[in-house]
């Protein structure tokens, strides 16, 4: 049986909170994808994800990122790619003055549905 093809329109994707997901676990399950804003001094505390890659590619702003065992931090402006295999800890935070806009893919699919969404 095949999927539907998946169109979203620029600011029409499923919110929540500051992330608005472009596709979901029920349109593949594959992976998620978004587009995440983190507004100044607003991040994510470190944490780690089983069985699941995280990445993001910063469009705008730049993004403090504490990878792995050791804290390794990384500045990351745009047009950086960031992939963070499952199991490595990692927190990420907005310490500029402006808002931090990154595309973010979680792979294989279930981060929606693991945050609340459904």
């Amino acid at each position: 049986m095949s999927r539907p093809v998946v169109v979203v329109e620029p600011g029409q994707g499923q919110r929540f909170g500051n992330v608005e997901f472009l596709a979901r676990t029920e349109d593949t399950p594959y992976f998620n994808l978004g587009i995440v804003t983190f507004a100044p001094g607003q991040g994510v505390e470190r944490h780690v994800h089983r069985a699941e890659d995280d990445s993001f590619l910063v469009l705008e702003g730049t993004l403090s990122v504490a990878v792995g065992e050791e804290g390794r931090a990384v500045e990351a402006g745009p047009g950086t790619f960031v992939l963070i295999p499952d199991g490595t800890p990692h927190a990420i935070q907005n310490r500029g003055p402006t808002d931090v806009r990154i595309l973010n893919v979680h792979a294989p699919g279930g981060f929606d549905r693991r945050i609340g969404l459904r």
